[in-house]
């Protein structure tokens, strides 16, 4: 026949085990103690982290155009658009970008701008 511990001496142990088990967890999710460094990498030369990102061609074209993509005030009046068509950006009169916006012709209006359309702009 099986002998029970005492009460006191099964609730100490029951106790220790859970502290046990507490402990494990935590340090398997490093709760405790400090987390370590990460790793170091290569600093690139002070040169290169100065530079500006290089501007992409839709940012070249509303600069080159004075275009806005939301547009001027009621005071001013465009005389041309940037639109996207079939993934190529366009510079097209206001007309033609009005068309677009109303969507009597193909393609997405992507800004309003202030220099006149060249042909072949």
């Amino acid at each position: 026949m099986r002998r029970r511990p005492p009460s006191s001496a099964a609730l100490a142990l029951s106790v220790a085990k859970s502290l046990v088990l507490v402990a494990v967890v935590v340090l398997a999710f490093g709760l405790v103690g400090s987390p370590s460094p990460p790793p170091s990498r290569p600093q690139p030369p002070l040169s290169t982290v100065d530079l500006p990102d290089p501007p992409t061609r839709l940012a070249r074209a509303l600069e080159r155009h004075d275009c806005a993509e939301a547009g001027f005030g009621a005071e001013v009046q465009p005389r041309s658009a940037l639109i996207r068509r079939h993934g190529r950006l366009h510079h097209v009169s206001f007309e033609e970008g009005w068309a677009v916006f109303t969507e009597r012709r193909p393609g997405v209006l992507v800004a309003l701008c202030l220099d006149e359309d060249r042909p072949g702009g």
